[in-house]
Formats: C-alpha cells, sequence, structure tokens
C-alpha cells in the first residue's frame, strides 16, 4: 500500500511541477494558478461567456465564481452571525477561538451566487438556470486545482494534495491526525459552492459524494463546543469564497493565527481510501426493523414504507409498516398459523388460523458518541393476545458492525431467563393476565407484566456492500405458543443474511431454533420521494422572452390550458394591462406545476400590453383563491437564473375578492382592479354532460373464506351541469372479475347492521349504481359555506343532508357540521329499498361536528367529529394524519361511541390506517384521483359512518395553503415535461 501511495504522490508531484511551469507562462503566483478573468459584455450569457474562454485543461468550471453586488448585504449578514455565534460559545482553547474569529473576520464578502450546473452546455439546454450577465457582476474562472484544504479549528487552512476516491477522514488524518477519533460530523464545500455534511466516526459514518479538487473540510471536534448549526452556518459562508485565494493567502497575513502555518507540508500517513458506508436498515421476521425474531431500536428515514413477508414454519408473516416520522415506526401484520385451523371445517374449511396484529415503536434516545440509541415498542397492541409483546432495546453502532440488547416481555420474554425487573415496584408485575376480551383493546394490565428476557445480536455490514449477516440471542423459548403450538428450539441462537440486490428489496434466508429455515423478502419505497416522469403529458413549452405581437385566438388558448393541465377555463377577460382568468375543475396534487404550465400558455398567447394576470380560482362558480402573477418577473425566473436577493415573488395568493386597486404586495406593487368588463374577450358555453372511465377495486382481506378476496372493475363517474351551483353528479359500477364466489361468511352483529352486510352488497350484482345524487354548493358570506343535497349518497345509503363549513383562507383550522336522514338500499344498490335483508327500511338521522386543525408540525393535521353514527350511537372519531411535500399522505383513525366493547363485537371499536397516493406521483401522466388505501382491522356496525362523495372540506381546499403547496419530488419544478 506505501509503495502505491509513493507512486501516487510521485505523479502528483510531476503535475505540480509542470502545473508551475505553465503557471509561469501565465504570470500564476501562490499555491495555485491566478483565477483567469475576461472580460463579459452587459447582457450576455454566462455560458456564452464560458464557451468564450480559451480552451485548457487548467480550467476548472466547478470553481467558476459569479459574484453579484446586491448578494454581499445577505452574505455580510450571514459572516456576522458566525462571528457572534464563534464568540458567544466556549472553547477549550480561547487562543483558537480567536485565531479561528480572526482569520473569518479577515474573509472578503464576495456576493458570490451557486450555480446548479456549471457547465456550459447544460446551462444553454436549462435557461432559466443561465445567468444574465451585467456590468457590475464579477465572473471568474480558476485553473484546476491539485489538493484539497481542512479548515483549522485554530484558524486558517491545512493543504494536502487531492487524492481520487479520498474520503473526509483521509484528509482529516493528514490534518490533524489526533482530532480524529474525537470528530463526529464533518462538513464539506465542494468547489462550485455545494454544502453536504457526513457522519464520520464510527458510530455515525455514512456514505459520502466523492471530494472534488479546491474542495474545502470543516471539521470540529466533539469537544470544541461548536454547535452543528454554526458549522452549517460557517460552511455556507465558505461557499463563497474562492479557493486559491484562500490557499495563495495562507501564512501571508490574511488569516493569522498562532502556530507555524500548514499550507503545503502535510500528506497522508494513511493510505486507506475506503469508502464510507451508511448502516444499512432492515426489516426483522416480525417487518419491524429489527435482526430476525428480535427489534432493534434502529429507525428508517421518515416517509419510508415497507411491506414484507416471512416465513419460519408454521408461521407465514405479511407485514406493513411506515415511518411516519423519524421517531415513530408503526404498523400491521398477518400472521398465518399454517398447522393450525381458522375454526370448525363447515365454517372455514381447511383455511390456516389467522392473526391480526398493530405494532409501534418510539425512539427515546438518539445515538450519540457515547450513548446508545434507546427504542420502547409494542408488538400486537391492542389486539387478540396470541403475540402481544412489549420491549425496550438499545444500538451501538461500531462501524460495519451493529450491536442490539433488550428486554422483552410476553412473547418477546417467554423464555423468562430474568427476573422482571419492574417486580421490584409492585410484585404485581410478576404476573401477565391472558384475558384480552374481545381484542382493539390495550390490555394496560399485561403491559410489562409477566415473564421477562433478554435478547440482542449483532448486524455485520460486509464488504460485499450488498450483503448483510446477522446473529441474534432469543428471548422466547417456544414452549408458551399461542393455542399450545409449541415447537422445538434447539438453539436460542439464530442466524440469518439479508441480500440487497437493489435500494428497494431485500432477500433474506437464515436459521432459527436451531432448526427451521427462515425465508423472507421485503419491498421498501420512500413515500416522501415517490414520482413518475409524466412522459405521457405534453411537453411544458418553452417560454420565449418576447412578447407576442399578433392578435390572440382564445379558442386555441382554452383548449391547450386544459391539455397542459386538465383545468377548465371559463372565461377570459382584459381590463387595462390585467387579464383576468376564471378557472374551474381544480383537480390534482401538484398545484404549482400546474400553474406553471398554464402560465406558459397565457404568456405565449396574451397581448404585448399585459402586466399581470389575474388567475380566479373557483369550484361550481364559488370563488375560493387567487394567484396575481407578475408577468415580467415570472418571465424573467423562468429564462434566466436570478440572484436571490433581486427575487421578487412573480406568483401571490390572494384572497378573494380582490379591494378595488388593492396593492397585492410591497415587493411586488403590483395594483389590481376587480371591476370586470362588461364583455368578455372569451366565455364557455356551459357543458351539460360529461363522463370518464376509470378502473375499480375492492377487497376483502383476513376473513374466514379467504385471505383476500377482492373485485376489479370499472367505474364510469358522471356529471350533468344545471347550474353554475347545481350539478347531479353518479357512477356507474361494472365487476370485471371477482373471487366472490368465496364469500359466504356473514358476520355476526349484535347492532343494526349498518355495515356488516358488507358480502351482501359486494356480491348482489356486478353492475351497480353506487352513487348518484344532486348537490347544490356555494357560500353564504365571506369564509361561510354549505352544501345540501339528495339522492343516493353511497352504496349502502340514500337520503338528503346538509353541510356548512367556516373556513378562513390560509387559515390551519376549519369547522363544519353535517346532517343526513338517510335510509337503508337494497343489496344490488339500484334504486330499491325493498331488499336490505333485516335491514330492510332502516331509517336514521347521523351528523357530525367536524374540526379541521392543520397543527404546523411536522406536517401534521388533525379531524376531531363529534356526532351520531349510522347505528345510531354516540361518540368521537380522531383522525391523525401527516402529508408529505409530494401530496402523500399517511394516517390512522379510532372511533369510540357509547357502544361497549361487548356489544361492538371483536375488535372493541373502530379503527384503521390509511394511505392516500395522488395519481400526480404515481402515472406518467397528470391526474386528480387519489389512490385510497385504507386497512380497517374488521368492519363492524359500531361507530360507522356515511361514505359522502362531496365534502365541504374537499371542495374548499384551494384555499389551504398546505394543500395548494405540494410538489413533484426533488423538483422544484418540473419544467422538463
Amino acid at each position: 500500500m506505501f509503495n502505491k501511495f509513493a507512486t501516487r504522490l510521485l505523479a502528483h508531484k510531476a503535475g505540480v511541477l509542470l502545473a508551475v511551469f505553465l503557471c509561469g507562462l501565465l504570470t500564476c503566483n501562490g499555491v495555485t494558478a491566478q483565477t483567469l478573468q475576461l472580460a463579459h459584455t452587459d447582457g450576455e450569457r454566462l455560458s456564452d461567456w464560458m464557451l468564450r474562454q480559451p480552451s485548457g485543461a487548467l480550467l476548472y468550471t466547478p470553481g467558476l465564481q459569479w459574484q453579484v453586488p446586491s448578494e454581499r448585504e445577505a452574505q455580510a449578514k450571514l459572516k456576522r452571525k458566525v462571528l457572534d455565534a464563534l464568540n458567544a460559545i466556549p472553547m477549550a482553547s480561547s487562543t483558537d477561538k480567536a485565531n479561528l474569529g480572526k482569520w473569518v473576520e479577515a474573509l472578503p464578502v464576495t456576493g458570490r451566487v451557486r450555480l446548479t450546473q456549471p457547465d456550459a452546455r447544460w446551462l444553454q439546454a436549462h435557461p432559466s438556470q443561465d445567468p444574465v450577465l451585467k456590468s457590475d457582476h464579477k465572473v471568474a474562472m480558476p485553473n484546476r486545482p491539485t489538493s484539497v484544504s481542512v479548515v483549522m479549528q485554530s484558524g486558517g487552512l491545512c493543504t494536502v494534495p487531492h487524492v481520487a476516491g479520498a474520503q473526509v477522514r483521509n484528509y482529516l488524518q493528514a490534518c490533524v491526525p489526533s482530532q480524529l477519533e474525537s470528530t463526529d460530523r464533518a462538513y464539506v464545500v465542494q468547489p462550485d459552492g455545494a454544502v453536504a455534511n457526513y457522519g464520520i466516526a464510527m458510530w455515525n459514518q455514512e456514505a459520502q459524494a466523492g471530494i472534488a479538487p479546491g474542495a474545502l473540510v470543516w471539521a470540529p471536534s466533539r469537544n470544541s463546543g461548536i454547535s452543528n448549526e454554526l458549522s452549517l452556518q460557517l460552511a455556507q459562508f465558505l461557499a463563497t469564497q474562492s479557493y486559491e485565494s484562500l490557499v495563495a493567502n495562507v501564512g501571508s497575513g490574511l488569516a493569522p493565527y498562532s502556530g507555524a502555518p500548514l499550507a503545503a507540508n502535510a500528506s497522508f500517513t494513511s493510505t486507506s481510501t475506503a469508502t464510507s458506508r451508511s448502516l444499512p436498515i432492515t426489516a426483522s421476521d416480525w417487518g419491524f426493523v429489527g435482526l430476525l425474531q428480535t427489534p432493534s431500536a434502529r429507525m428508517s428515514p421518515a416517509g419510508d414504507a415497507r411491506l414484507s413477508m416471512s416465513r419460519v414454519y408454521p408461521y407465514e408473516r405479511t407485514n406493513v409498516f411506515v415511518q411516519p416520522f423519524d421517531w415513530l415506526e408503526a404498523g400491521f401484520r398477518y400472521s398465518n398459523i399454517s398447522n393450525l385451523l381458522y375454526g370448525p371445517f363447515e365454517l372455514s374449511g381447511t383455511q390456516a388460523l389467522k392473526d391480526k396484529s398493530i405494532d409501534f415503536k418510539l425512539r427515546l434516545l438518539e445515538e450519540s458518541a457515547y450513548m446508545p440509541q434507546v427504542a420502547l415498542g409494542m408488538i400486537d397492541f391492542g389486539g387478540t393476545g396470541l403475540f402481544s409483546s412489549e420491549y425496550v432495546v438499545a444500538n451501538k453502532r461500531f462501524g460495519n458492525l451493529d450491536a442490539s440488547l433488550g428486554m422483552g416481555w410476553g412473547y418477546l420474554g417467554s423464555s423468562g431467563n430474568v427476573p422482571n425487573p419492574l417486580a421490584k415496584l409492585n410484585s404485581s408485575f410478576n404476573t401477565r393476565s391472558a384475558d384480552f376480551g374481545m381484542g382493539g383493546t390495550p390490555a394496560f394490565k399485561s403491559f410489562f407484566r409477566g415473564p421477562a428476557a433478554l435478547f440482542g445480536g449483532v448486524q455485520y455490514h460486509t464488504p460485499w456492500r450488498n450483503w448483510v449477516l446477522k446473529a441474534e440471542y432469543d428471548g422466547n423459548n417456544y414452549q408458551n405458543e399461542p393455542q399450545a403450538n409449541n415447537r422445538n428450539q434447539t438453539s436460542p441462537f439464530n442466524f440469518g443474511v439479508v441480500y440487497r440486490p437493489n435500494p428497494s428489496v431485500d432477500l433474506s434466508l437464515g436459521l432459527e431454533r436451531g432448526n427451521t429455515i427462515m425465508v423472507g423478502f421485503t419491498l421498501r419505497t420512500s413515500l416522501p420521494n415517490l414520482s413518475v416522469p409524466k412522459v405521457s403529458d405534453p411537453p411544458t413549452p418553452k417560454i420565449a422572452t418576447t412578447r407576442p405581437q399578433q392578435a390572440p385566438d382564445w379558442v386555441s388558448t382554452v383548449a391547450d390550458v386544459t391539455y397542459m393541465s386538465s383545468w377548465v377555463v371559463q372565461k377570459i377577460a382584459l381590463h387595462g394591462s390585467v387579464m383576468q382568468v376564471d378557472i374551474e375543475a381544480l383537480s390534482g396534487a401538484h398545484w404549482n406545476e400546474r400553474l406553471h404550465r398554464i402560465l406558459t400558455i397565457l404568456h405565449r398567447d396574451a397581448p404585448a400590453n399585459i402586466q399581470t394576470f389575474e388567475l380566479n380560482l373557483n369550484d361550481q362558480g364559488v370563488p375560493l383563491t387567487q394567484r396575481v402573477v407578475n408577468r415580467e418577473a415570472w418571465v424573467k425566473q423562468n429564462t434566466q437564473l436570478v440572484p436571490p436577493a433581486e427575487v421578487v415573488p412573480a406568483i401571490v395568493a390572494v384572497e378573494p375578492p380582490v379591494q378595488t386597486y388593492q396593492t397585492v404586495s410591497n415587493r411586488t406593487g403590483l395594483k389590481l382592479k376587480q371591476d370586470k368588463p362588461n364583455t368578455p374577450e372569451w366565455e364557455r358555453t356551459p357543458a351539460l354532460f360529461g363522463f370518464g372511465v376509470v378502473p375499480s377495486w375492492q377487497q376483502n382481506i383476513g376473513g374466514p373464506d379467504g385471505f383476500l378476496l377482492f373485485r376489479v372493475g370499472l367505474s364510469v363517474p358522471m356529471q350533468l351541469r344545471i347550474s353554475n351551483n347545481v350539478a347531479i353528479t353518479g357512477s356507474l359500477g361494472l365487476n370485471l372479475y371477482d373471487n366472490f364466489g368465496k364469500f359466504k361468511y356473514t358476520a355476526p352483529s349484535d347492532m343494526p347492521r349498518v355495515r356488516t352486510y358488507l358480502r351482501e352488497y359486494m356480491t348482489a350484482s356486478k353492475f351497480n349504481v353506487p352513487n348518484l345524487q344532486i348537490t347544490h354548493f356555494s357560500d353564504l358570506a365571506p369564509n361561510h359555506y354549505y352544501s345540501v343535497y339528495a339522492g343516493y349518497l353511497e352504496s349502502m345509503y340514500a337520503g338528503v343532508g346538509g353541510e356548512w363549513m367556516y373556513r378562513k383562507w390560509h387559515s390551519p383550522f376549519a369547522f363544519g357540521v353535517d346532517i343526513n336522514r338517510l335510509q337503508q338500499r337494497s343489496f344490488n344498490q339500484f334504486f330499491g329499498f325493498s331488499n336490505a335483508g333485516e335491514q330492510t327500511g332502516y331509517r336514521v338521522t347521523t351528523g357530525h361536528a367536524t374540526a379541521y386543525i392543520d397543527t404546523g408540525w411536522q406536517n401534521t393535521h388533525l379531524k376531531l367529529s363529534a356526532g351520531r353514527y349510522l347505528a345510531g350511537d354516540l361518540g368521537v372519531t380522531l383522525d391523525v394524519g401527516k402529508t408529505f411535500a409530494n401530496g402523500v399522505s399517511v394516517g390512522a383513525w379510532a372511533t369510540k361511541t357509547n357502544v361497549s366493547a361487548q356489544r361492538f363485537g371483536e375488535g372493541s371499536f373502530d379503527k384503521g390506517f390509511y394511505l392516500r397516493i395522488p395519481f400526480d406521483v404515481m402515472t406518467t401522466s397528470r391526474s386528480g384521483n387519489v389512490a385510497n388505501l385504507f386497512y380497517n382491522p374488521l368492519t363492524r356496525d359500531g361507530g360507522a359512518k356515511l361514505n359522502r362523495d362531496f365534502t365541504l372540506f374537499g371542495a374548499t381546499s384551494p384555499r389551504s395553503q398546505r394543500e395548494t403547496s405540494y410538489m413533484p419530488a426533488a423538483l422544484p419544478l418540473n419544467r422538463g415535461n
């Protein structure tokens, strides 16, 4: 290894000699060649300036500096914030603190603006990222550096030769070897101004991007007192600096500090450039993050979702888990016990016994250099209790080795290899109740009680990056299995291997109990990163910097707006320099993307004198919100890169109606008129009728007739517009394929059968009319909305109803009340009421008062309803959800009414999970449809609500700031299509 490094270093020295020779020709000075600065012309594109530079290997585009005077004020504030924070912290060495402060103080405020991609041809292909240079701008193209510099805690730089593939630890080893083992996190400032930070210690090591020549590394020790926030701010300020200026001035008075400067003397003392790797997070047999049978304290990143299956005889487990927050893991499971029957043969035939369970795990403590990560979790929480467990577990990482140690109660602790430590508090903790009643209710008197056992193990990430090895000590001896289904265990040690062919798939194989093979697989995805290129949609038109001179063809404009967005233009009117456009059918999750595509059409066609677009966004003629667009600013920001300090809001959200000549924003200075001209330029003739065809899916999971019963079909939604505010809507359903021939079981109920006739409704007819209603929707006063409706309101109920809602524009709070008088429909879902079994003629008045709260905390929202349910029971429903930035939502609900658990039946109360995925994130074309995936462990009659097709909260969603801000994952604006 030493010989290889010596050869590399000799080659580097030869390169330095060549560079010195070339520098002499170019009149260079200092450690690196002098930055090449050529004059630019006012109004010239940066890409054109780059292409005019003399070709040569020494020119280094990643280090290109575009400096704008308007940016200096913000950067000066950032510099002052860094200096103030440095002065406020106690550091081990006051001399180091003073010298670091002096070094930062001496750095200039440059006004540098980072480029998305400093490549001339790329910039030409992406004009919105290509700056237009002005006379007071400065542009500098450096020569290619051959080094990387470490910013010292004592001030100044330690500069070492750049080595391809070297990691942060290599450069720290060369400069500050004594500090290496006391440093947890490093900040890398790449020459293009990009800033990244990585864990570099054995306990938090992360995968790193390559470090380019001319990069800066800042890595304070954990005992320095320098916070991560301060380190990030310092790195962001360093990203505005010229690397060659920093290096050339070390020791020349720019950055005085005590001790000899380390400018060109340091070299690697270790030649290892092994790639740093992040800790692989893998699922256990049970679906939660862990080893095989045992959990760990590790968590997936927020938004991760997993579907996994495992088989270790006689248990076959299907698990669905979601990580809504980085501190919470939750999911549900179906366990198939293959050597036990579901029930009597005449009920369920030879189907194996099934068990449903809900789990969660909470992170109590994050891992640090000296402390482990600690989590508390529960298995089969509030279920039947067959596999119920509680546990506390801790993990500590040592590079590629991750060790866990925990204590379990219940199923995980059935071996009882240690006394229950809680028994010292009260002897009642020695006894665990086996009575779980009807299930579905947390058995508080069983938590952390009974026998306890230690469990633990290790996970090893092998040198082959796709392979992970696992070994664990199991706290279960399998001698207390559910229904006395005990298993022979020849060893408490389990061993396994995980192969990850790609980031979305894990394949698992193991040996458990000393005598049983385990096989499993896991599919995973990141919900907030779900995105599909819209290759089936027409590409977004290019934006011209000029304005049209010919008269507009409004028919073409209107058609293209709908073609680009699926939204429908109702009217176009001109009022001086303002163009007013009324738009309806506001579907889809990604509003800003649709607005961008609409504006490309309006700018293409609008007369040259139009300075402002006023988009009035309505639903059934009810004004809900507006967007006011500064045409000039919008065009500028979409045809060139504008320095951040010069950006003005080109699109402003405005509450309707806008007051006459109201100033929308002090920054834009736009003045709008509410007055409408008498004659619109174009107005739509109302379309009386419209329809569509979409796929449909119905399912029933976990019943005695089969684990999965399903129906695939088509749904034909239709609308007949009676007036601006009145419409008849409905849908036809057609069954194409199902396995409902197996569906024989109707669950017993001690309540009015408002939902437990599910089988009858799903199997009575292959053709049905799930919904057919007339709805009137309007506003009573500002922020007050109402609807009245009548007809076949859902598949099981018809009737009349009304709803009122108070919802302020961009408010995090809304409140509504609905009331409905209903009668149960016939099973065939046609137009009659005479065939609903014992429910024939059943009538009920139901309704709720509902509060909607956007908490503002980690994108979490609450819905709290109180009222009367379909079975006449009174109670409350709480719905807690989280929506990610791309519009995908996860959540859970629970309903508790005045019906006892015994009368409610199995499950004790209504509850479930949901996942909502807009088609915008999962299909190749933009769509307003949403995939609503619900998991309800049992369909019972208590706590059942009317499933209304039209709700005021949904209709008024354009008034929500959050619901109109979703964007495609990882794309600031999908301009490519």
